[in-house]
């Protein structure tokens, strides 16, 4: 009988090999994130809001759609508050001003990775094609139209939204080490990183703005 209570109680407390599995194949599931909410955690603190990005396992696609887009379409769509401040609102010109301030933002996307690829070092050329490359490009990007907006909205900010791309440059100093580049070539990808990531938009714009006018 003694062996027949203690069978009974190896049959109830012997875990159960199928709730094990789902326990374990729950916490193996990455945490949901959302991609705009990620921007601000780059931004706020750095190197955490990094690992989050790389935690999340986001496509460049996801981000895409749930960020940077958005962002940039925001930021072109601000450019018509100067109906509010100009008393010659020309719409036209403004429209035209609007389609410039995407189309330089998503050129952009392209444009930083085929420079970075052509100027990184033969050793670090392969990290440009890595999909973590890209999310960095696209939240830096998304930083740099994100501080776009407060100028368009109230030009009496416009002076000091000039300095906020040092923002960007700085939170692209804190994600760099995620892309793995050799030590030996490490400050000379971050400072092409940086300098084309800020330069490039406000190329296109007036790039764009020079053909469209």
């Amino acid at each position: 009988m003694n062996d027949s209570i203690s069978d009974d109680i190896n049959l109830n407390t012997d875990p159960d090999p199928q709730s094990d599995g789902q326990v374990e194949h729950k916490e193996s599931q990455p945490r949901p994130y959302k991609p705009i909410v990620l921007l601000f955690g780059i931004l706020m603190t750095g190197t955490a809001g990094w690992k989050d990005l790389r935690r999340s396992r986001l496509k460049p696609e996801q981000t895409a759609a749930g960020c940077f887009y958005p962002l940039i379409a925001l930021a072109s769509v601000c450019r018509f508050a100067d109906w509010f401040y100009l008393p010659e609102f020309d719409l036209s010109s403004t429209l035209v001003s609007a389609v410039s301030v995407f189309a330089s933002f998503f050129f952009s996307f392209f444009a930083v990775q085929v420079v970075c690829r052509w100027l990184f070092p033969l050793v670090a050329k392969s990290k440009t094609e890595t999909p973590f490359f890209k999310l960095m490009v696209q939240y830096a990007l998304s930083s740099l139209a994100l501080f776009w907006i407060p100028g368009e909205l109230m030009p009496i900010l416009e002076p000091l939204t000039v300095f906020l791309p040092i923002w960007t440059a700085f939170i692209i100093t804190k994600g760099i080490r995620f892309l793995r580049l050799p030590e030996k070539c490490l400050n000379r990808c971050m400072t092409t990183i940086v300098l084309t990531v800020i330069v490039m938009p406000y190329l296109f714009l007036w790039l764009c703005e020079e053909i469209l006018n």
